[in-house]
């Protein structure tokens, strides 16, 4: 799916955030309010949990294909009597803020659309979420930061999303389930299609082709001159292991609905439903290490899949087709929102729809100015300071 969670990552200084409660709300978005208290628990859950900070960490680092890293969530100082809350950084609660504030206006796009969801659709959010979360620690186990304890929280084998969700509050879990849940079914909604399980069902019905569970052979070449031969060799009858001899790799193709597979390869899913059986598809370029690449695939086996299995790819599919007129809706609601933000946290710039720190905090905003009197030092543990 088009995962909509998206933090926004700002990498600005800021002085640290005694958690504890004040009497006014951290932000108000067209008049609905994020709580204080809200605000508070949520990054207290977070700061409990090195788990979903890994999580986070690694979902930041993928995202901006390793540009971005998220600030720490522990600050520099104590709080002044025993039990009080810990501190957290500011500019990491600033960024969370922002998330808030963006959930907040994608709710209310969501109920400007009478886009509403049931215990179904959260089910398939709870899913969905935790399969996006365990891709995320997989995929970041393969990288640069594979042994990296801030992405991977040092453990030999990738965290599962089930893993990392267990370690937060089941009300901070709802929360999220329900954030995925209604921007998936906005998405839907936004394509034409709907959301409900009868939407769906339609919408697979006039599509079923492209959701059939195909197995490919598949043959990589340099250049497309030799892609375009094997498949004219193959469709006039050659083996395609033979056709394919001078290819740069070769073999198995794994199995999956089309619609699948033509997104990892980065085509239209058309290309794959026009190929015969025993035939060869048109060359499909792919980009990799700086060059491109043609692969060649020959089918060898395609049947129908049916509703109940291939529902959570339809919604993705889905989805994916209203994924560019939700962000118009989204963006269209920043624009427009009447957003104001505690000052302690900075403020909020609609040009950018962010919340920015000033240079030069007011005394009054800094709620443990102590902290900010030494130097402390740092670390790339998500608990520096």
């Amino acid at each position: 799916m088009k995962w909509l969670l998206v933090l926004l990552v700002l990498l600005g200084g800021g002085v640290a955030w005694a958690a504890f409660a004040v009497p006014t709300d951290a932000a108000v978005v067209n008049g609905s309010a994020i709580s204080q208290s809200s605000l508070n628990a949520d990054v207290r859950a977070i700061a409990g949990s090195a788990e979903y900070q890994c999580y986070l960490n690694a979902n930041s680092y993928l995202s901006s294909q390793g540009s971005q890293t998220l600030p720490p969530v522990a600050g520099a100082g104590q709080g002044q009597n025993a039990g009080d809350n810990p501190t957290a950084n500011g500019a990491f609660v600033r960024t969370y803020l922002d998330t808030l504030i963006g959930n907040q206006l994608l709710l209310q796009v969501a109920a400007k659309h009478d886009v509403t969801v049931n215990s179904s659709q959260l089910n398939d959010a709870r899913a969905s979420l935790e399969s996006h979360i365990s891709s995320v620690m997989s995929e970041v186990s393969q990288t640069a930061q594979g042994q990296n304890p801030q992405y991977t929280c040092g453990t030999t084998t990738p965290l599962t999303g089930q893993e990392v969700l267990a370690t937060m509050p089941a009300s901070f879990v709802d929360q999220e389930v329900q954030f995925v849940a209604t921007g998936s079914a906005l998405q839907e909604d936004l394509a034409g299609v709907g959301a409900s399980d009868a939407d769906l069902l339609r919408y697979f019905e006039k599509h079923s082709a492209q959701f059939d569970t195909a197995c490919f052979n598949a043959a990589e070449f340099s250049d497309q001159s030799s892609a375009l031969s094997v498949q004219a060799a193959v469709g006039a009858g050659t083996p395609f292991a033979q056709a394919t001899s001078s290819a740069t790799q070769s073999g198995s193709f794994r199995c999956a609905p089309l619609a699948v597979l033509a997104s990892e390869l980065g085509t239209d899913v058309s290309t794959l439903e026009g190929v015969a059986l025993n035939k060869a598809s048109a060359p499909i370029p792919e980009g990799g290490s700086g060059s491109t690449v043609y692969v060649v695939l020959e089918l060898t086996k395609r049947t129908p899949t049916p509703f109940a299995t291939a529902k959570p790819i339809v919604s993705q599919v889905v989805e994916q087709l209203g994924s560019q007129a939700t962000s118009v809706a989204i963006n269209t609601a920043q624009r427009h929102a009447s957003v104001s933000v505690d000052p302690q946290y900075g403020k909020w710039v609609e040009g950018t729809a962010q919340v920015f720190a000033p240079f030069t905090p007011e005394p009054s905003d800094v709620l443990n100015a102590p902290a900010n009197q030494a130097t402390v030092p740092t670390s790339a543990s998500p608990f520096s300071g």
